[in-house]
Parts: C-alpha cells; structure tokens; sequence
C-alpha cells in the first residue's frame, strides 16, 4: 500500500439500517452514499481484483480508471473531464501521485481507453511507464521508466473512496460544497444511474 501508516478504522462509521421505500433521490444522504460503497465495494472492486486475480490486468486497470472516473465525478457534481479526475485524486490520493497526475491522466488514462496504448500518441511526454501487477517500487523511476502497480492502484483508490464517503457523511458541516456535488450527480436522471444491479 502506497500509505503503509493509513489506518481504515480511522474511517469507519456505523449507522442503524435504514429503511427507507420513497424515491431514490429524496432518500437521506447516509442512504445514497450507502448505496454508492456497497455498489463500489461489493461490484466493482471485487470484479476489478478478480481480473488482476487471473491476469487480466489491463481490464483490472480500466476498471480502476472507471471507479476514479465514476467518484470524480459525484466529488465534482458534473461530468468528468481530466480536471475532475485530477482533482479527486490530488484530493484523496497519497502525494506521490501529484508527481505523475497529468500523464497519468494522458498517458495512461487516455492511453488505454481511446488507444489500447500505454502511451498517448496525441500527447507526447517525457515519462513512460511500465505496467506491472503488484510492485513495492508503484511510482518509483527504474531504468528511466515509471513503475505502475495495477493493485496499489486499486487499493489507493479502495482507500480514496472511503475517505471521501467519510468526509460527505462524517464531516457534513465541513463539505456543504461537496454534498451539494454529491447530490446533483446521485439525483441525475432520478437516481437510477447512480447504481448498477449485477444479476
């Protein structure tokens, strides 16, 4: 883990289960928020850690990049644009990735989803990165190449979410800004393209 001293039990929450039958965008926010961790963690990181499981590592990675893509864009209120990933992962993400955010979000980001390439022909840069599974070196320079490790990624990401969903729930008075985004982005389209429903 890229922040070994991150402790979750500094996170956690508890609330009595809530019942709630109305419309999904009247619900209380500890009830949507709810709904948001249990589709992320339930669904998506388990599928994401099942590929990196059995070697698929770059469906791992998009997957990662798409759970980044998905809380950019309640933590901005609006839809994503390389500003909103950035700003979420500076907000959530440990340091060490301030160093590389922009060809993250070109190089790789941009990279794999509109080229299948590790590289953006489209925007040049002088790091290039090497894609590997699970390395204690994650952002660290070997042989002039930026090591990127598809798990710490995802665990980075795992902690990111928690911590945000602790600031809207846990420090309300704090992030009125950040319920209001959180709000507009949950209600779109009355709330059903909030969550997904594996069957």
């Amino acid at each position: 883990m890229t922040l070994p001293n991150w402790n979750v039990e500094d996170y956690l929450f508890e609330f009595e289960p809530i019942q709630y039958t109305g419309r999904l965008v009247d619900a209380p926010l500890i009830f949507k928020t709810g709904k948001v961790l249990g589709f992320l963690h339930d669904s998506i990181f388990s599928d994401a850690f099942k590929a990196l499981k059995c070697g698929a590592e770059l469906s791992a990675l998009l997957m990662g990049f798409s759970i980044i893509e998905y809380l950019a864009g309640y933590y901005t209120g609006r839809r994503t644009k390389s500003d909103g990933f950035i700003s979420f992962i500076n907000a959530y993400f440990p340091e060490v990735y301030s160093k590389f955010i922009d060809d993250i979000y070109e190089q790789l980001r941009c990279g794999l989803v509109h080229n299948l390439s590790l590289q953006n022909p489209w925007k040049p840069s002088e790091n290039k990165f090497k894609i590997e599974t699970n390395s204690k070196s994650h952002l660290k320079k070997e042989n002039s190449l930026v090591v990127f490790s598809i798990y710490h990624f995802l665990e980075d990401s795992r902690r990111a979410m928690v911590m945000y969903l602790y600031d809207l729930v846990m420090k309300k008075s704090e992030n009125q800004d950040l319920i209001k985004n959180f709000e507009k982005r949950f209600n779109r389209q009355e709330g059903v393209t909030s969550i997904m429903i594996k069957s």
